[in-house]
């Protein structure tokens, strides 16, 4: 039973708790409320507190410093609309533990009640039935189970309260109730403290891999007919077998140098520290095992270690933008989920656009701000998910005054760029693109990942459905009925001259043609326009005007 936090043990608390919401960022990411691909609240709440870790792993300082250097990373480091709240809830704790070198049950409560505070703070509109309420809930029950001995009985407090307030939210929230879930957010948060818990029980939580806010290697770039041409590097510590005064280490050189190259090795009374570079790992191995064993040894392939720096110069421009800005009053920048929608905003006026097939962090907005000389900058986030991050960003940047824009698609931001007079006026720009998001209807046709209920409608996995905002227009087995029969209910309805279509990485070239004889069969005095955006959320997005 442990009755006070230093910043060792605040460090464990962080980091049981993200190991076991990592092993459940899956099933939170699965809790969608529909059954598309673009569920990622377990993977931006655990890259958000991953980044707060690995900035604090090595700090050995007091509770005050530590989670002053977690909380400052995370911030930095957040992602999506869940990453931002869980960030600013983590401000909110170290703040209310500036100062101290320990916290008992009571600081730890009014701890959690700041963070509470800030992470609605955050949020413009707050949302009652999301991980804030599961926040409140619990941060109150625990401030009202004071006093408590242990940090144990308060972490068990907030679990009880948080479970029961995860269970109420699809009361609070009807688009949770009609899909029969919980919120994942909240979810989240349950895990994390969850987590928390088994460090104070001694459970370890093992993880298939190590926490890293590196990027995976991509596997897929190797295969049979690849050439190893670099070797390894092999770093290692020898226990020798033989009296130190008996070994030759200028012998030693001589003949592994026949081995490989980049040689450096020294004795260390007994022991022998080496480096080399080799393509032939047997025969090293065979020989240094005649000399002695390796106590310590580390081993990389400098074909994949040169194949990944290549990957992280080009790293298909992670940001593109010109390295002249422009000297308009305003900078445009922008976010693209792939590579050629990237090059096609920028070729539309955006002055920066950001590739990130995930949500972008808060770093990545304060980055791509930084590459512009502009006093005023927009901002597309072109996710509903990213509109609090690059909020978050905004607020943090000072060289420039940012306005975030409504864009929550790629869609919005096609249709809104190319009306901009990026010589004129700020105000004017911003009127401009509000006023088309807004005149804007759109619809998008998603391919079910698996069967939903969602209020008294159903569908079955690779059913094809559409939805307007959190409606559900048509379901259908194939996608050309449902998009067909979308379509001319809409124009039946509406008096619209012109429909663009954008469709996604599923959908093969010669299908549009075929589609757009099918809309033109329809009979109506329409505009048919095809656009691709190698999107892979959804099949098909439509606009009407």
């Amino acid at each position: 039973m442990i009755t006070k936090i230093d910043g060792s043990v605040f460090l464990e608390l962080m980091y049981s708790g993200i190991k076991y919401l990592d092993i459940h960022r899956d099933t939170l990411n699965d809790l969608n409320v529909f059954p598309v691909p673009d569920g990622d609240t377990g993977t931006n709440m655990s890259m958000t507190l991953k980044c707060g870790y690995a900035a604090a792993n090595n700090t050995k300082s007091t509770l005050s410093e530590v989670s002053q250097v977690f909380s400052s990373a995370a911030v930095f480091g957040a992602r999506g609309n869940s990453g931002v709240i869980l960030s600013q809830f983590i401000k909110g704790l170290s703040e209310e533990f500036k100062g101290h070198d320990y916290a008992d049950s009571t600081l730890l409560s009014r701890a959690l009640a700041n963070g509470c505070s800030y992470a609605y703070a955050s949020v413009a509109k707050p949302m009652e039935g999301t991980m804030l309420t599961v926040i409140k809930d619990a941060s109150n029950y625990l401030a009202s189970s004071l006093p408590l001995a242990s940090i144990d009985e308060a972490i068990d407090a907030f679990i009880y309260e948080a479970k029961r307030s995860l269970s109420r939210t699809p009361d609070l929230l009807p688009i949770l109730k009609k899909a029969g879930v919980v919120d994942s957010g909240g979810a989240g948060i349950v895990y994390f403290f969850e987590g928390m818990k088994k460090y104070l029980l001694g459970e370890d939580i093992e993880l298939s891999e190590s926490i890293s806010t590196n990027a995976p290697l991509d596997l897929s770039r190797f295969n049979k007919n690849t050439s190893f041409d670099y070797g390894y590097c092999v770093e290692g510590l020898i226990q020798l077998k033989m009296d130190v005064i008996d070994f030759d280490l200028e012998m030693f050189k001589k003949k592994i140098s026949k081995l490989g190259n980049s040689i450096v090795a020294s004795l260390e009374r007994d022991k022998l520290k080496l480096h080399i570079h080799t393509k032939d790992l047997g025969r090293l191995m065979t020989f240094t095992q005649e000399t002695g064993e390796f106590l310590t040894v580390k081993i990389d392939n400098m074909t994949v270690q040169n194949f990944q720096k290549q990957n992280e110069d080009t790293e298909q421009h992670k940001f593109l933008y010109s390295e002249e800005p422009s000297p308009s009053e305003f900078a445009v920048v922008a976010v693209a989920a792939n590579p050629k929608m990237q090059k096609r905003f920028y070729d539309m006026g955006a002055d920066v656009v950001i590739l990130s097939d995930i949500s972008p962090s808060s770093q990545d907005f304060l980055d791509a701000f930084g590459y512009t000389t502009a006093r005023k900058i927009l901002v597309f986030p072109n996710s509903s998910n990213s509109l609090l991050t690059s909020m978050q960003a905004a607020s943090m940047y000072k060289k420039a005054k940012v306005f975030v824009l409504n864009s929550r698609s790629s869609v919005e931001c096609f249709s809104a760029l190319p009306l901009i007079d990026f010589d004129g006026d700020i105000d004017d720009a911003i009127s401009t693109v509000n006023d088309t998001l807004s005149n804007l209807y759109q619809l998008s046709v998603y391919h079910a990942l698996k069967d939903i209920k969602y209020g008294n409608k159903h569908i079955s996995k690779d059913e094809f459905f559409v939805l307007s905002g959190n409606k559900i227009l048509n379901i259908d087995t194939t996608l050309n009925d449902v998009t067909l029969k979308t379509v001319k209910q809409t124009l039946n309805k509406n008096d619209y001259s012109v429909v663009t279509v954008f469709y996604g990485d599923s959908i093969e070239d010669d299908y549009i043609s075929i589609l757009y004889e099918a809309i033109r069969a329809l009979g109506f005095d329409i505009e048919i326009v095809f656009v691709p955006t190698y999107e892979t959320v959804y099949s098909l997005s439509m606009t009407f005007e």
